[in-house]
């Protein structure tokens, strides 16, 4: 294949900076205004939450063992999570996915089960029950933990304060374009 040669005139090139003005985002189209604030308020809301305590929750405890020839391969939670080595990885990765198309839940033990037959079947192991595999309707009845945010602290956080003083300066910008749009008509 001939190798193509391109080239591009350097006096042509400008500066971005000669060619964009910076618009200070209170004054950014009302959809990018949204998301980047969207963006920075989940950004500080992250950074303030405490994840719940689970490890008394039975939603959480093993669903069953994928077991090969007398190992254990990968183990899965009532939630359909699976844990299983790097090696393994692969395997129960491409099986995870085809069972995920075929489960028709997003959690619990139908997808805990779906997984399981998937897995086994992918590495030609057996499925091990767990003691403290639930049912879909006990896993539905348990309350899900919940993220908190410490919004106290949050409030604190001078980013907090920025996101505020971002949101009068957008109100203003707004309120000025609809008086000048009110003039102009």
């Amino acid at each position: 294949m001939p190798e193509l040669a391109y080239r591009i005139d350097l006096a042509s090139v400008r500066s971005v900076s000669a060619t964009c003005k910076a618009v200070p985002l209170a004054e950014a189209p009302e959809d990018l205004f949204q998301r980047m604030m969207a963006a920075k308020k989940e950004m500080l809301e992250n950074d303030y939450s405490q994840l719940p305590e689970i490890s008394r929750n039975p939603t959480y405890s093993k669903y069953a063992s994928i077991v090969v020839n007398g190992k254990v391969v990968a183990e899965i939670d009532n939630h359909g999570f699976v844990t299983t080595s790097n090696s393994m990885a692969g395997p129960c990765s491409d099986a995870i996915k085809a069972a995920d198309m075929r489960a028709g839940v997003s959690s619990g033990p139908m997808l805990a089960q779906a997984r399981a037959e998937h897995i086994a079947e992918a590495v030609n192991g057996s499925i091990v029950m767990a003691q403290t595999a639930m049912s879909q309707s006990a896993f539905d009845a348990v309350p899900q933990p919940q993220v908190t945010i410490d919004y106290e602290a949050m409030r604190r956080d001078p980013r907090y304060a920025e996101i505020e003083q971002l949101q009068k300066a957008h109100a203003a910008f707004l309120a000025q374009q609809l008086a000048h749009n009110d003039a102009v008509a």
